[in-house]
Order: structure tokens, then sequence, then C-alpha cells
């Protein structure tokens, strides 16, 4: 009966892996970080060297909150250039807060391969009346054992990265392109509910990403042509630490 009261209390169903996007496995992604570009050129540029795909809307909201640990030590990782290394996080879409699903994904990198497990969570109450902790032990409860030790060691809540994005891909399904703008970042430590108030925002940020198999430099530069923009180091979740003066001011491009 205990495990049964468990099982009824707990905020989410675990759905299982995303069998959706057999590509978040493993793949090659390139970051483009553009400085008061204009949305619409870049985006006519993909739509004719590309299609565009529609998820819900033409325009995803996408939402995430950031875990590390009080130290922040993954996102010292990534200002240090230190590979391998990973990240955790919760996603959802188009809502302020998650409705009926979202996704707790463990995202990797090694030089510039990357890739994620994403898993499809349930949800059986509202995510803004739960506590970080109760969130964090509800998690924990109901994730495969490889990903709990992850989850441990990344419990504090730290930043939540809100953008707009719209999403591309090549004729062949090969290449992937997300162009990202309207960036906010809401401060999460300390909380302890979701909080949503007092955006810090960076309108003049615009990201674009490629991800696609190891090799594929020449197809990245068809989807892109004529335009070639410098490649860069560009993770949201630091340029939310930053801004929010979670960490010391660094030269981060």
């Amino acid at each position: 009966m205990i495990v049964d009261q468990e099982i009824i209390t707990n905020a989410f169903h675990l759905r299982g892996e995303d069998e959706s996007r057999k590509d978040l496995a493993q793949r090659r992604e390139t970051k483009y970080l553009l400085h008061n570009a204009d949305v619409g050129k870049i985006r006519s540029l993909l739509k004719g060297n590309a299609r565009r795909l529609i998820h819900n809307e033409s325009v995803s909201t996408v939402r995430s909150i950031y875990f590390d640990n009080v130290m922040l030590d993954d996102c010292q990782a990534n200002l240090d250039g230190i590979s391998p290394r990973k990240k955790v996080r919760l996603r959802w879409y188009d809502f302020l807060t998650p409705k009926a699903v979202l996704f707790f994904e463990i995202k990797w990198r090694d030089n510039r391969i990357t890739g994620k497990h994403r898993l499809e969570l349930g949800l059986k109450q509202k995510v803004s009346k739960l506590t970080y902790p109760q969130i964090v032990n509800d998690l924990i409860d109901i994730l495969p054992p490889q990903h709990i030790a992850h989850s441990l060691e990344r419990s504090e809540p730290i930043v939540m990265v809100e953008y707009r994005r719209e999403h591309f891909s090549s004729a062949d399904k090969q290449l992937r392109a997300t162009l990202d703008y309207d960036l906010a970042f809401y401060d999460q430590t300390g909380k302890q509910f979701i909080s949503t108030s007092f955006p810090c925002r960076m309108p003049e940020m615009f990201v674009m990403e490629v991800k696609g198999p190891e090799g594929s430099h020449t197809e990245v530069k068809e989807l892109l042509y004529p335009f070639k923009p410098r490649m860069g180091s560009c993770s949201k979740y630091v340029h939310g630490c930053l801004q929010l003066g979670l960490i010391p001011p660094r030269n981060y491009h």
C-alpha cells in the first residue's frame, strides 16, 4: 500500500524516452551568436535552403529550467571549456508553466559532438504548485537508475531560460536548424517555486544552431549559403548566469 500511495502522489508519470527523435542520441552541433541580426532575412534564407518545420505553432516558445549544484560546476565547466560535460534541465513549450507534458533532459557535450537523453513526463499535478524540493524528489522517484546520479548531483534550480524558436530541416532531414530570439532569463536561485518574475531580457541576442551527423560540414555550408556566420560558443544557461550576476563577469562568446 505504501508503494501505491507513492505512485498516486507523485506529480509525474514517466512515459519513457522520446522515440520520435532518434537524432538526439548523438550529433554535431554548431552554434552561431548573431547580435542585432535581421530575423526576417535569416528566416528567408533558411526557408530558401531548407523546409520549415511547424510544432503546434509556427514559432515555438521554449522554456527550460537548468539545475546545477550550489557551486555552479556545470556553468564553470562550460566557461572553462572542459570536455566532456553535462547539463540537466526541465523543458516545456508554449505555456508560461508546464500544462500536460514536459521533458527531463540530460545533455552532454564532448567537443562539438553532443547528445541528450530526453524523457517525456506526463503531469498529474500543476508543476507551478510544487516546490522545487518536491519536483526534484518526484523526479528521482521515477527516473531510470542510470539518470538518478546526474539529478542528485544537480539538484539546485538556477536559471529559467525563455525564448522564441523557429525550426527548419534540410530536404534529406539530415540537418536541423533552429533560430532563437527574444531571450529572457529568470533567476531561480533560492526560490521555493518556479518564478517568472523580473525577467532579464536580451533583445539583441539571436542564436542559430545547426545540428547534424559528424562530417556534414559541406552540407551545413550549403544550408546557410550565402550566409557565412562565425561559429562560437553559446550556452544559453551560461549567458543566463552571467546576465543575472550569478557568476563573475567574463568575456563569453
